[in-house]
Formats: C-alpha cells, structure tokens, sequence
C-alpha cells in the first residue's frame, strides 16, 4: 500500500512487515496524526508477530514544539500497535536526528532504534531484526 498526505509518504513492503515512510519539508500536527493512524492500520494484521518502521528524515524540517509532541505521541501509539524496532535514514540532517532521537527517548518507547545513513543500510538491519 502507499499513501500521501502533506508531507508525509507511507508505503508497506509487506513480505517483510515493514513500513517505510519519508518527510519532505515542513510537516503538521494534522499530518502526523494521520501518518500514526494510517501506520497502525497498515500494521495491523502484523500485531502479534511484530513490525518495524524505516523513517526518512533526512529532507525533513524540523519541527515546531507543536509537532514535537505529536510525534512523541506517535512513538508511544506505534509501539503499542507492535511496532518492534525503528529505523532512521537521517544521513545529513543534524537538527532532526536530534529531535528524532529526543522524541524517541520521551516517549519511553522499548522498541529498539537505530539511525543510518542510507535506505538500504536501514532495511539490511530491520530485516536482521525482524
């Protein structure tokens, strides 16, 4: 499945229970929230087995303290939707690995993290996981 609103993208690579989603620009509180209801929806027949989540963030702009929150939010709500681990492909993007990495840690989320450079580094690793 692959969907776009705003400026988020999400897509599903199915076969192997990953959902993979990119930010391009400014993004909004109403965009997250929808980013977070179209993950948990993808994901859930994948529940009890486990999932994982690659972002790309790397032409992505920071956030607004607004949109801060909301993605804390949707850390704690994909984790409960069994999300097992997340991927960051933040390669270059310094300010919002930072806060990437802030609202991970906030959320108190036990999945586990990692930040890579490339797309592919960032698969390779989820599918070890998985």
């Amino acid at each position: 499945m692959y969907s776009v609103h705003g400026a988020q993208e999400i897509e599903t690579i199915s076969e192997k229970r990953i959902i993979k989603s990119r930010a391009v620009g400014a993004t909004t509180v109403e965009e997250i929230k929808w980013l977070a209801d179209t993950m948990i929806s993808y994901a859930s027949d994948w529940k009890r087995r486990g999932w994982a989540y690659v972002v790309i963030i790397n032409e992505m702009y920071p956030v607004t303290p607004e949109v801060s929150e909301e993605l804390v939010e949707l850390h704690k709500k994909i984790e409960k939707a069994g999300c097992r681990a997340i991927a960051f492909v933040d390669a270059g993007a310094y300010v919002i690995s930072a806060q990437a990495k802030r609202h991970q840690r906030k959320s108190k989320a036990a999945y586990v993290e990692g930040h890579f450079k490339t797309e592919e580094d960032a698969l390779e690793w989820i599918e070890e996981i998985l």
